[in-house]
């Protein structure tokens, strides 16, 4: 997907902005770091959606910390990782760096003086997002390109939203401290157990940490997130608290330990599904594993909304609708057909996780998790005999 990007001037008008499309108004952001762009985003672009109302960034945002302190999570502190996660994604996306003139002597200092995150980062990772899948199916027309890039736009920024509930939760986490981990002469601030102590953090880390490289982009969450999963989480546990070991035998991303950092059903489902690939059909092999993440994402993401339509997600990924319908249709209910692959995965991992299964019994989500878990029971059954 090549554009070209018109350099800007003093020239364009507001009205010149709103004529613009999101690709090329991100691409004024990131190319060039123009503020009249970045305010033409935040103040006039209402590309977002909410139970199907459409919202600017910034309304968008505060929908997911009301949710987010609704959640409970984590215990008597959900209102403040709300509030600081809002904050720290509204930087991320509002950021805008200064450009600042520096001798080369002086250039090793240029990382002390900038301040708070760049939001090109976030913009730039927004049109490497949406390449590949405009390359493989070009969009028909201004008004779907609009549609498929308002879309990818809410998942960047629903994604960074989540990161920053866990960078918020480690904050407020009195079992965790920051680590500066020198590398290379660059440091790399990351969260460790405050059980870990003095140079043993530096030797886990060494031993643990494959390739660890700087001046990659995203480095420090790929460490982040290695330390997440490797190491034993510490918290508040009350005394009656049993320690449950799942039988399981299929791969598994999370432990109950994962619990205290929320992770979202959409994003658990999608790694679940992930990391077993090789037992999906064919088809949802064929995707991948990065492919496959994306798909699934998209189709929660379209639930939340309200507009999720399987046939229209089918065919941009293209599949058949009978395939489709095995993996993820929407009117099995009616139909009296077996349950789709993935909401079966939805079901069994609501079920199967501790924080996931507490919530969903305090609603009425509960009553369908069993339900669909016991249709599937029922249509095995039904196989056996015929078998």
């Amino acid at each position: 997907m090549s554009r070209v990007i018109q350099m800007p001037t003093d020239y364009e008008s507001e009205s010149w902005y709103r004529s613009l499309s999101l690709i090329d108004l991100i691409g004024r952001i990131v190319y060039f770091a123009d503020p009249r762009a970045l305010a033409e985003f935040h103040s006039n672009r209402a590309v977002f959606s909410y139970n199907r109302n459409p919202m600017l960034c910034i309304k968008f945002l505060d929908k997911l910390r009301e949710s987010a302190a609704r959640s409970g999570w984590p215990a008597n502190k959900a209102l403040e990782v709300a509030d600081m996660a809002y904050d720290l994604t509204v930087d991320k996306f509002n950021n805008l760096p200064k450009k600042i003139e520096l001798r080369i002597a002086d250039k090793k200092n240029a990382k002390n003086l900038k301040q708070g995150p760049d939001c090109l980062l976030y913009y730039r990772a927004f049109l490497a997002y949406i390449k590949k899948p405009f390359e493989k199916k070009r969009p028909n027309g201004q008004i779907e390109e609009e549609e498929r890039a308002a879309k990818s736009m809410q998942h960047l920024v629903r994604r960074q939203f989540y990161f920053s509930c866990l960078e918020a939760e480690r904050k407020f986490n009195p079992f965790r401290s920051r680590y500066y981990w020198d590398i290379q002469g660059e440091k790399i601030c990351v969260w460790l157990p405050v059980s870990l102590k003095g140079r043993k953090r530096r030797v886990w880390l060494e031993n643990n940490i494959d390739d660890p490289d700087p001046f990659q982009p995203e480095e420090r969450k790929r460490i982040q997130t290695i330390i997440d999963r490797k190491l034993i989480q510490e918290g508040f546990v009350p005394l009656d608290e049993k320690v449950r070991k799942s039988k399981n035998q299929e791969h598994e991303f999370w432990s109950d330990s994962d619990e205290e950092f929320g992770i979202s059903l959409a994003n658990a489902v999608a790694e679940e599904k992930a990391v077993n690939i090789k037992k999906q059909r064919p088809s949802v092999k064929a995707l991948g594993e990065d492919e496959l993440k994306r798909l699934i994402l998209r189709i929660f993401n379209d639930i939340e909304s309200g507009e999720y339509k399987d046939g229209k997600v089918a065919k941009e990924f293209g599949f058949s609708k009978a395939t489709f319908s095995r993996f993820a249709g929407s009117r099995w209910h009616q139909t009296g057909s077996s349950v789709p692959d993935l909401w079966l995965n939805t079901a069994q991992v609501l079920s199967n996780h501790n924080t996931f299964k507490e919530t969903a019994k305090d609603t009425s989500v509960w009553k369908q998790v069993k339900a669909t878990l016991g249709r599937t029971a029922t249509d095995k059954g039904k196989e056996t005999n015929h078998d």
